[in-house]
Order: structure tokens, then sequence, then C-alpha cells
């Protein structure tokens, strides 16, 4: 312990320690707006569906995996190197660990589906990561931000170098004016007419043009969805209309009563899975980015770096749970509850 704080190590604690007090004091970035819904792109939509940043953040990532796959499979080789050998390494590792849980045939069967969520929910996740992508977006008066998402905190705007971009100087609007933009917005809606402010307050927010995709509980619901059904889907095509006497009348005790009681569990336990899937993957993507947001606005310089090695963790983290659990909830569904197999 004593060694960390001599020589060389001791120069770079100071640097750091330096450098974090440098950009609290002068470095300072306004805190982005957090909101629980996406936000809509302004101007961005095809008829009626307006397009989300969460939307096209998803399509970022499956076009990310599109494409590594396929510069993976450009130029097949005997002898592979590069991504080829990175992509039979993953291969091989993932298919072991897999065949351990529920056997070579099902492995084999299920590691595309298994690898498609992991690679797709990897890279939606650290997408969230690159500089830039949470902070490019179209600035709008706060008014607009209020009456639509209810925000109220704006900050006003300097050009650097021909970009536009908010400062950390607040501008909150009061009472009487949410009152009136309220009226304003009512008017418009009733017209049919898109809102603008009659006067701004020269306050700003920034709507960003991408937005990490699983902080859209329609994504990570969907998702959860596709699993739980995919895994009857299995279940019915192993077993037949047998599959469903599991929610029916289970034989597990051979006590009627007991495994009716048991078979709703059953049924419950479908519900729970959707919810369990989805908002976990939701909850911490969401909380990482809100982390990091924090971070930034507290100290713009070097103190969000460690956050955002964490969050490269949790984005792995969580993307292998909900693969590894689509998996065992697979494997899971071609088992019987009809009493024709030793539990």
């Amino acid at each position: 312990m004593r060694k960390l704080f001599q020589g060389k190590n001791l120069i770079v604690i100071i640097g750091v320690l330096g450098a974090v007090v440098v950009s609290a004091l002068f470095v300072k970035v306004p805190l982005p707006t957090i909101l629980l819904p996406a936000e809509k792109i302004p101007g961005l939509q095809i008829g009626g569906f307006h397009i989300t940043n969460t939307l096209i953040a998803t399509l970022l990532a499956d076009l990310t995996v599109l494409l590594i796959g396929l510069l993976t499979v450009r130029k097949m080789s005997a002898v592979p190197k590069g991504l080829q050998n990175l992509a039979e390494w993953v291969f091989e590792i993932f298919e072991s660990m897999l065949t351990d849980i529920g056997g070579k045939e099902k492995a084999r069967a299920w590691l595309p589906i298994f690898l498609t969520i992991l690679l797709f929910l990897l890279f939606a996740n650290w997408w969230e990561l690159v500089p830039g992508f949470d902070s490019v977006g179209i600035i709008e008066p706060v008014e607009v931000a209020y009456a639509q998402n209810g925000v109220s905190r704006g900050y006003e705007i300097e050009s650097v170098a021909g970009i536009v971009t908010l400062t950390d100087r607040q501008v909150i609007l009061d009472k009487t004016r949410q009152h009136e933009i309220k009226t304003e917005f009512a008017a418009a809606e009733a017209a049919d007419e898109e809102y603008h402010p009659h006067e701004t307050s020269g306050g700003y927010v920034l709507t960003p043009l991408l937005r990490a995709a699983a902080t859209d509980l329609n994504l990570t619901i969907g998702l959860a969805l596709f699993v739980v059904l995919m895994s009857h889907a299995i279940g019915v095509r192993k077993m037949g209309l047998k599959y469903f006497r599991r929610f029916l009348m289970p034989v597990i005790t051979g006590m009627k009563p007991i495994d009716f009681f048991v078979g709703i569990l059953e049924f419950i336990s479908e519900f729970a899975k959707i919810i369990s899937l989805s908002f976990r993957l939701f909850g911490n993507i969401f909380a990482g980015q809100v982390l990091l947001f924090v971070m930034a606005f507290l100290v713009a310089f070097l103190l969000p770096l460690p956050f955002m090695g964490l969050e490269l963790f949790v984005g792995f983290m969580q993307a292998f749970v909900f693969a590894i659990l689509t998996f065992i909830y697979f494997e899971q569904a071609t088992h019987s509850h009809a009493g024709d197999e030793h539990h």
C-alpha cells in the first residue's frame, strides 16, 4: 500500500485528481433530459407512425450484427484467421456451454437463436458507450418539450465552431408559463395543427437521435414475448397437445388437488418469465444510462471512465443472462409433466 503512493504512481494519482478538480470547476455540461418513454424524432414519421430514437438504435444494432456476420463469412478459409477465427472461437465456447446444459442435439438446434439474441443485445447495449451516441440530436425550445413530455427545464444555447450546443445555463419554466403552454398545446391539438409556442423563454432541450435500444420497454417486452411463445412452440412440437398438461393437470406428486395447484403456478410463471426478462434488461440498461448522465454532469472529465467500464461489463452480462435464460426456457419446455417420465 505504501508503494502505491510513491514514484510514478503518486504522479499519476495527483494528475488524475488534478484533472478531476479542473473538470469539476471549469468543464460544465448540461444534465441530459431523462425520460422514461422513448423520444419521438421531430419531423420523422411514416404516415401516422412516429420514429423514435430507440427504434433507430435498434436498427443500428441489427445492422451491426449483420455487417459483422457478412465480414466474417466474406473470405472463409480452412485455416481460420481474423474475424472467422474469433467467430469460431465464440461459437465453440457457447456450443460447449449449451451442450453441458441441454445436450448436444438441443445445443446445435438452438445455438443460432441464442447467439442472435446475445449479439443483438450486446451491440445494442455497447452502442450506448460510443461518444456522441446520445448527445447528438435536434434542439427544440423547452416549451415544445414541456408540451409533449412535461420537461420544464431547458438550457441556453451557443454556437461552437459552427455547431449549436447547449450550455450549462439553465432556464426553468415557471407555473404560469406552464399553464399557458398547456392551453396553447390543447388549442393546437384541437385544430389538428403542429404545436409552435407563441414565444420562447430562451431555453432549449436536446432530443437525441439515438438512445440505448433496451431503455425502451417495447423492445424488451417484445423480446420476452418472443422467447416465451417460442418455448411453447418447442414444447408442442416435442410432445404435442400433451404439453399443456403442465398447466391443466400435471402429474408431480400424484395428489390431484396439489397437482392442480401446481398447474396454476406453472401458468402464472409464464407471465412471470415475461416480466422478469423484460424488466431486468430494461432496468439495468436504463439505470446505467442515467448513471453515466449524472457522472458526466457532476465531473465531465475522467470520473465517468470507470463507470463506462462498469457499463461495458453490465451490457455483456445482461445480454448473456437474457440469452442463457432463453435456452433454459426452451430446454424446460421439452420435459413432460404428464407423469410419463422420471422426475
